[in-house]
């Protein structure tokens, strides 16, 4: 009889992050990095909306904006996302392409009638983070993970065997969910100049994610008895849940009769999560023996994450218009939250470790955003093109890590209050992956394609 005891400490991967005993940096950063809003006109002017907006999607880029609609506008969105993965691993590339159709957008902006200036309210539900995301690779490797067991004779008696090297492995990763934002919003006009606003949110949402590797004895290296194994195998799966109430405060000035600057302050948010998680892992020997463990738990904590702010500026002309935006956050100050906790408390202390390694290995980022757009009277249509530049938040990333998007999209006015909008985006790359299963890691060269549909309606 075989009895095995994992030598390898296991624990749960969140593409670079995260384990079972407890939470990890990343887990924190991971809630809002990769936010990009919601709006076909937005994105496609590549997110430089700061300085420009005055539809509903202002709720989300510049509340103050929503201030400028003279009559009630319902908003709709829906979105379709291409993501591949092509991952360089043991010099074999694999690519994984994984597609996903979301509801973005559903909401409503009614003006109020005023003696003076104007006053409007929105309400609605939007989505703006995905966290759809897709990892697939295998090959044979020479590197050591330390994977071995403990297998015991008849008598009791344990030695142990590696099962390390020059093995095939194979491994595969997605996560799917999103934040969606459920919010009311206002813009008033303080003057014929000056408009303000305020959005308050609850943001909710969940991720499934998957994990799952393979080790396999494919050039019978580890054949002889008691140590002949066949394949090693982890599945492990995570489901968290995400809420937080966050609220943005914005301003536009109108400085001259086409240009606009603009600004908002987003303040900082308090995100409870709930996670529940299982482990299975299974050793298989030559003769068709099986081992196997199962785990699982659930653990609560709470994320605190920083002001951001943005602003941006816009010319609009009777057939052109042309905006800049920018977004600074400090991701160096999210910090996981513990004040309930004993300061002597083993966990409390494992958060604390956790904060110093936020301010150590992330950094402050500023991201840029420009659009254009030019109106075709004659076609009632409206082309636009836009680009954004979201650095990483790792003080150590690469330039070819940071995400670049190129956007493009148009606009077709059906009648005076119904327009139909289409947008495309496109962005690339790249990053470097490993976990306790794969040391020498994976290059990943990743393509992200995003089509974007909106119906607007006036009344």
């Amino acid at each position: 009889m075989k009895n095995k005891i994992p030598m390898l400490i296991l624990g749960l991967i969140i593409f670079s992050a995260g384990s079972l005993a407890g939470q990890q940096a990343y887990d924190a950063i991971h809630i809002l990095d990769r936010e990009i809003g919601f709006g076909t006109r937005a994105l496609a002017l590549g997110g430089a909306y700061t300085g420009l907006a005055d539809d509903y999607t202002a709720t989300y880029w510049n509340p103050a904006g929503i201030g400028y609609l003279k009559q009630a506008q319902f908003y709709a969105e829906l979105s379709h996302l291409n993501f591949d993965n092509q991952a360089l691993f043991a010099n074999q590339r694999t690519s994984d392409a994984q597609t996903y159709t979301r509801f973005r957008s559903f909401g409503l902006a009614f003006p109020v009638p005023t003696t003076r200036g104007s006053l409007v309210l929105a309400v609605g539900v939007n989505r703006i983070r995905d966290f759809d995301d897709n990892l697939m690779f295998s090959g044979t490797s020479s590197l050591s993970n330390g994977l071995g067991f403990d297998i015991s004779n008849n008598n009791g008696a344990s030695t142990y065997y590696p099962f390390d090297r020059n093995v095939h492995r194979f491994e595969q990763v997605s996560s799917e969910g999103g934040l969606n934002q459920w919010l009311v919003a206002a813009g008033v006009a303080l003057s014929p100049r000056l408009m303000i606003g305020a959005t308050a949110s609850i943001i909710e949402g969940e991720e499934d994610y998957r994990f799952r590797f393979i080790q396999t004895d494919a050039d019978s290296v580890y054949s002889q008895y008691p140590s002949d194994f066949a394949t090693y195998q982890v599945n492990q799966f995570l489901k968290s849940k995400y809420e937080a109430v966050q609220v943005k405060v914005g301003g536009l000035i109108q400085v001259s009769r086409r240009i606009r600057i603009g600004g908002v302050m987003t303040l900082p948010s308090r995100f409870n999560v709930e996670e529940v998680h299982s482990f299975r892992d299974e050793l298989t020997f030559d003769d068709g023996y099986t081992d196997t463990t199962e785990k699982s738990g659930r653990w609560d904590y709470q994320v605190k994450t920083p002001f951001y702010f943005d602003g941006g500026i816009s010319f609009s002309g009777r057939l052109l218009t042309l905006s800049a935006a920018a977004r600074y956050r400090d991701w160096s100050q999210t910090r996981f939250e513990g004040n309930d906790r004993r300061i002597d408390d083993m966990e409390y202390l494992e958060l604390q470790e956790e904060n110093d390694s936020i301010r150590r290995n992330y950094r402050p980022v500023t991201e840029y955003h420009l659009g254009g757009e030019i109106t075709l009277s004659a076609l009632n249509t409206k082309l636009r093109g836009g680009y954004a530049y979201y650095p990483s938040p790792l003080h150590t990333a690469r330039k070819e890590e940071d995400r670049k998007l190129y956007s493009g999209g148009l606009s077709y006015v059906i009648d005076e209050n119904i327009s139909f909008d289409v947008t495309y985006l496109r962005g690339s790359w790249k990053r470097e992956n490993r976990d306790r299963y794969t040391p020498g890691g994976t290059f990943e060269s990743i393509t992200f394609k995003k089509l974007l549909m909106g119906f607007s309606i006036g009344f």
